[in-house]
């Protein structure tokens, strides 16, 4: 359990200390735009029994840690870093970068006990984890979209 709450502590307080880039209400669709997007995708895995937290079948105080200590705090990391205004070869270097650091916070999270995969592994999240940060970053856009509509 170390291992969870020095994560917690870890993203919490890089996210909250950081130079914010972004406005507020940026941070906010985008952080529930991902827990909703991250809970429909977790419903779909469940089903089939893919990966989990602690255990299948079962939200607990532990698992609703890693939601909200963990889930909101990497989304504002993610988001209010993005090269908005650089080339797409960056935008890309960008997403593969925050990419391989998820399979490796993957890897240390299923060693030290928090995660379990069943018939996931992380060539499977290798692949997804480009997709999820393609579209927090299109959340952002569409936010900006919104607003000059407006």
């Amino acid at each position: 359990m170390w291992f969870l709450y020095t994560s917690i502590i870890l993203f919490n307080a890089a996210a909250f200390l950081m130079k914010k880039h972004l406005r507020g209400i940026e941070y906010y669709a985008s952080i529930f735009w991902g827990l909703f997007f991250s809970n429909l995708a977790d419903r779909f895995t469940d089903k089939h029994d893919m990966y989990g937290f602690f255990g299948p079948y079962f939200i607990d105080l532990k698992t609703l840690l890693i939601i909200v200590g963990i889930y909101p705090a990497a989304t504002m990391l993610i988001i209010n870093w993005f090269p908005f205004n650089r080339s797409i070869a960056k935008k890309i270097m960008y997403i593969l970068f925050w990419s391989l650091f998820s399979i490796l916070f993957e890897w240390l999270s299923i060693n030290a006990g928090f995660l379990y995969h069943h018939k996931w592994n992380l060539w499977l999240s290798a692949a997804t984890y480009p997709i999820i940060y393609f579209l927090l970053i299109a959340n952002v856009k569409f936010i900006h979209w919104l607003e000059k509509r407006n």
